[in-house]
């Protein structure tokens, strides 16, 4: 009988982001990591010093995760940064677990205490790429728009990730194209009056 495989870090790190994505971060646990791989703890003991490593491993997996899904998303009738913005409401309604860790959790708050925030920079550095206009901009200016999008989509986020019977996503769409438009245009008049006084 030939010996059985042995279980490796990638195989340990990718069973605790589905526990994660299927049941959320707070059940990791080196039990329940074995439970999903079929084996004893010993190998996540092995592979990794502590749990805290774990959670760091399945935290940059979901962001790296939740980057494509959200950049995924293209209606050609829209701006592309407006693309991205929708992108993270329809992330919000299907990766419930996934958005709680990275945009609702005290995990993700301390992490990004800690490190850099990779989620927001990611997504900002996105949002610049896809809309040429905002590059005209100077970076506050543009940093500025981006922060109140971000918290606009965010609400909305939330209610769509709790189910709220209030708002359907074609209802949270249209709201969240209104806001980008008036939060551009906001945005876009105070560079052409700042150009206009030089």
């Amino acid at each position: 009988m030939p010996p059985k495989a042995e279980v490796t870090k990638e195989q340990v790190s990718n069973a605790a982001f589905e526990l994660t994505r299927q049941k959320g971060f707070e059940i990791l646990t080196a039990r329940n990591i074995a439970l999903k791989l079929k084996c004893s703890t010993q190998p996540v003991y092995r592979l990794y010093r502590s749990m805290e490593e774990v959670k760091e491993d399945v935290f940059r997996l979901a962001v790296d995760y939740a980057l494509v899904e959200i950049k995924s998303y293209n209606n050609e009738k829209n701006e592309p940064a407006m693309n991205l913005a929708v992108g993270c409401l329809l992330f919000a309604q299907s990766e419930k677990q996934l958005f709680r860790l990275l945009f609702l959790s005290d995990y993700s708050s301390d992490y990004t205490r800690n490190n850099n925030d990779i989620i927001t920079e990611e997504i900002y550095n996105a949002f610049l790429l896809l809309d040429p206009q905002l590059c005209t901009m100077n970076t506050t200016k543009a940093r500025e728009l981006f922060k109140k999008l971000s918290a606009y989509w965010l609400g909305i986020g939330v209610m769509i990730h709790m189910n709220s019977h209030e708002l359907t996503l074609d209802e949270a769409i249209v709201m969240l194209e209104e806001m980008y438009h008036v939060l551009k245009r906001s945005a876009m008049l105070g560079v052409v009056i700042k150009e206009e006084q030089s």
